[in-house]
C-alpha cells in the first residue's frame, strides 16, 4: 500500500512507545499441522524482518503460515506499519485470542489481517501517539493522524479512527464487539462462555470455536498459494513461497 511507505518517515520520527526490546516471535505448529506466527510483547525494530524470516523458513519446508496471533501492548508505530504491510502482502489472517490483548501500535498489525478474529475475552484498544518521553507534541499529533489514515486504509471505520485521534496517549479506548465487527472482525466465541484458557496454544484453539451466527458472515478463506501455473507468481503469493 502506497500510504504505508509514504508515511514511514513521519512515523519513524515519532517514537510512540517506551519499548526497548523486540517482541518475541515464534512459528508454532498446532494440531492438523497448522502453522502460525505468534507475536508477544512490544513491537520494536527488527520484528518485521524476523516475521519475514519465519515465513520463508516455513515455505522452505513446504508449509504455509496460516495466521499471525497477537498479544502485545503496543510499541513502535513505524515498525508496526511495516509488519502490517508484510501481513497484508502475505494475505495472512490476524487473531487476538482469549486472554490476550492488542493495543496501540499492535492494533495497526491486527487491522492489516486479510481476515481478523477476536475473542470476546480479548482486549483490543486504540489511542493517540506519544514520543519516547510520553509527551504529546505537534509531531506526535501528526503521527496520530497518519496512524488513523493507515487504519482507514485497512478498512477501519471512522468510529474507531475518531477514538484514535481523540484518546490521549496515556489512555486507551477499548473496543467493543460491535466496534470490532464494524471493521470486519469475526468474534470467535460467546461472551462470558468460559474462563480463558491458560496456555497460548489453548487460547488459539479456543479462539476458533466460532458460533454459527458468526460463521454465516465469515469471508472465504484466502489461500496464500498461487492459483497460476509454476513460475507465475499469483496475487496470493509471497515472492519466496513455494508453488
Amino acid at each position: 500500500m502506497t500510504i504505508l511507505s509514504s508515511m514511514l518517515g513521519l512515523l519513524g520520527a515519532a517514537i510512540v512507545s517506551t519499548a526497548a526490546t523486540a517482541a518475541e516471535l515464534n512459528s508454532v505448529t498446532l494440531k492438523d499441522d497448522v502453522t502460525i506466527i505468534a507475536l508477544s510483547g512490544d513491537v520494536a525494530g527488527g520484528d518485521t524482518e524476523a516475521a519475514e524470516a519465519l515465513i520463508k523458513t516455513a515455505n522452505d519446508s513446504n508449509r504455509l503460515i496460516s495466521a499471525v496471533r497477537l498479544d502485545s501492548p503496543g510499541g513502535s508505530l513505524s515498525e508496526a506499519v511495516q509488519l502490517a504491510n508484510l501481513i497484508r502482502r502475505a494475505k495472512l489472517p490476524t487473531i487476538v485470542a482469549a486472554g490476550s490483548r492488542c493495543a496501540s501500535a499492535c492494533f495497526i498489525v491486527f487491522a492489516a489481517g486479510i481476515e481478523k478474529f477476536a475473542s470476546y475475552d480479548a482486549a483490543i484498544g486504540v489511542h493517540g501517539v506519544s514520543d519516547k518521553f510520553g509527551h504529546e507534541t505537534a509531531q506526535t499529533e501528526e503521527a496520530t493522524m497518519a496512524m488513523a489514515r493507515i487504519a482507514s486504509g485497512f478498512g477501519v471505520p471512522p468510529r474507531i479512527t475518531r477514538q484514535m485521534v481523540t484518546t490521549h496517549a496515556h489512555d486507551i479506548a477499548w473496543l467493543t464487539p460491535d466496534d470490532l465487527r464494524g471493521m470486519g472482525t469475526i468474534m470467535t466465541d460467546r461472551p462470558g462462555r468460559r474462563t480463558p484458557p491458560t496456555s497460548a496454544d489453548d487460547r488459539w484453539v479456543a479462539g476458533f470455536d466460532i458460533p454459527s451466527d458468526e460463521r454465516t458472515t465469515r469471508p472465504q478463506q484466502t489461500d496464500q498459494r498461487s492459483t497460476e501455473g509454476p513460475g507465475k507468481p499469483g496475487r496470493n503469493s509471497m515472492p519466496w513461497q513455494k508453488r
